[in-house]
């Protein structure tokens, strides 16, 4: 594989490897090994060697990497400030779905 991941469409059914994710995120192995420890990210597989990430991993990781440069964050602080930003994001979209709603 190349050392530049090339600009694809993403879908959920899309997997990629760790060194992939490391390539496309920024973060170390290390990282990506505690931030699945910390629940942040759910491969499938049962090893590091074995595991497969979705594309929305991808996001994920991006996120995270610029937390941790950004604010100069431990892994178990991007772990929460992850987890909250993501609960965030998923009250955001109730909103929107619930207007609609309303405006319907």
């Amino acid at each position: 594989m190349t050392s530049a991941l090339s600009p694809v469409l993403l879908s959920e059914q899309l997997e990629i490897e760790i060194d992939d994710l490391v390539r496309a995120t920024g973060l170390r192995v290390d990282e990506i090994v505690e931030l699945v420890e910390y629940g942040v990210f759910e491969p499938a597989g049962s090893a590091p060697v074995e595991w497969r990430f979705s594309a929305r991993s991808i996001a994920l990781g991006r996120r995270a990497c610029r937390l941790r440069t950004d604010f100069d964050l431990d892994v178990p602080a991007l772990a929460l400030v992850a987890a909250l930003l993501e609960r965030v994001d998923e009250l955001e979209t109730e909103v929107v779905r619930l207007r609609a709603q309303l405006l319907a």
